[in-house]
């Protein structure tokens, strides 16, 4: 008895079918990139962990880190992928490279699973070293664990004996599916993209609750807002799963694959960008000065610019002497927590030094990671009473 066919499953290809078309080289090359991209957006981040103010990667930081494992074992099941078939036509393929190709799809669902579940772990643990923990984050935690266990078991039960699921194309006696696969396929994407939204907007009502300016609020949620990348690449792989029914399966399941590649390595890179900002900021910052320096240099004479470094100096000196004498003044109250003036003294002035010295909550050293120090300003009540 002669081997099977994919002819003699599925009939002679449509008239008018390439099937020398090979579509792997360049998925490959996309994915290939994007996960080059990935790994950089990750040591960028422990580069400006490290660099920080406070020198510790934390428990998000390790998370993303740990994220690249799956996302290098999917990069691999995609690569291997297209040695069997993966990105031709399936009459190009044989039944054996066809049956190979499934086995290997079938532990690369619980690997891109598994990888999804991690990048989103690490955005909600980064929301609680922000924001600090609360229902909203418990909420969408405890539904990602629940959805990781019940695709996986989802998966599990579905073909029985679970080697139908690759054996299905060469014997369709052999074995059967609990239900329909495809429904699984589209089923988990589409919760995929909701959990993804889900977890985009949850900081959103805590942003706009905090005692900042508008325009503070606005900057913080376009940082934010990276993760919408990430909602639409879900949205893409969800609209080319639907086509995960057709009998030319390893042409359709091309596409599957590369985004299925794209949606962790934007997850990735989109969780990293906030975490490197004050890396950028710092090289920026750096290049600002050496650029100021070279034009102040140029531009005027050394011995005025000394002259007028050494009269900057003093004043500085003498403006810090005058506020320091304020301030101590002011400490010296009678220890009722009033503030007390001498007549000759600015009020405007003096309460928004003495605002500006007083010790910010644990949110506003957090969100100086997203837009740099200096930038959040927590305002104050102080009540005056002038002596």
């Amino acid at each position: 008895m002669k081997d099977l066919t994919v002819e003699d499953v599925l009939g002679p290809p449509p008239v008018g079918m390439d099937l020398s078309e090979d579509r792997a080289p360049k998925d490959n090359a996309v994915v290939i990139a994007l996960c080059v991209f990935a790994v950089v957006s990750v040591a960028l981040r422990f580069i400006a962990r490290l660099r920080g103010p406070r020198p510790r990667p934390e428990l998000d930081d390790w998370l993303i880190a740990v994220a690249l494992i799956p996302l290098m074992t999917l990069l691999a099941a995609s690569v291997l992928a297209s040695k069997w078939g993966m990105g031709k036509h399936i009459w190009a393929a044989s039944m054996q490279k066809i049956v190979e190709m499934k086995r290997l799809l079938f532990a690369w669902i619980f690997v891109y699973i598994f990888e999804l579940f991690i990048i989103k772990t690490s955005i909600l643990m980064f929301y609680r070293r922000i924001f600090g923990m609360n229902w909203m984050i418990w909420t969408c935690l405890i539904l990602s664990v629940l959805w990781l266990l019940g695709s996986m078991i989802a998966l599990l039960v579905c073909p029985d004996p679970i080697p139908y699921f690759w054996n299905e194309s060469v014997d369709p006696t052999a074995g059967r599916f609990r239900y329909n696969f495809h429904n699984y396929y589209i089923g988990n994407a589409a919760g995929n993209v909701a959990s993804d939204v889900l977890i985009l907007l949850v900081p959103f009502p805590i942003v706009w609750r905090l005692k900042m300016r508008v325009t503070q609020k606005i900057m913080v949620s376009s940082v934010l807002l990276l993760g919408i990348f990430v909602c639409v690449a879900s949205a893409v792989r969800l609209h080319f799963v639907m086509y995960l029914n057709s009998p030319d399966l390893t042409w359709a399941m091309s596409d599957v694959y590369v985004w299925s590649d794209v949606e962790p390595c934007l997850g990735i890179i989109c969780a990293s960008l906030p975490a490197v900002q004050p890396l950028v900021r710092s090289v920026m910052k750096m290049e600002s000065l050496l650029c100021l320096r070279q034009r102040f240099h140029a531009g005027k004479p050394q011995s005025h610019s000394r002259m007028s470094s050494s009269h900057r100096l003093q004043k500085r000196s003498s403006n810090s002497s005058n506020t320091s004498s304020h301030l101590t003044h002011l400490d010296s109250c009678d220890g009722k927590g009033e503030l007390s003036f001498r007549p000759d003294d600015d009020e405007a002035r003096l309460t928004t030094v003495v605002t500006h010295i007083e010790s910010e909550p644990k949110e506003r050293a957090n969100l100086e990671e997203l837009l740099g120090p200096g930038f959040i300003r927590v305002r104050h009540d102080v009540e005056i009473s002038v002596a």
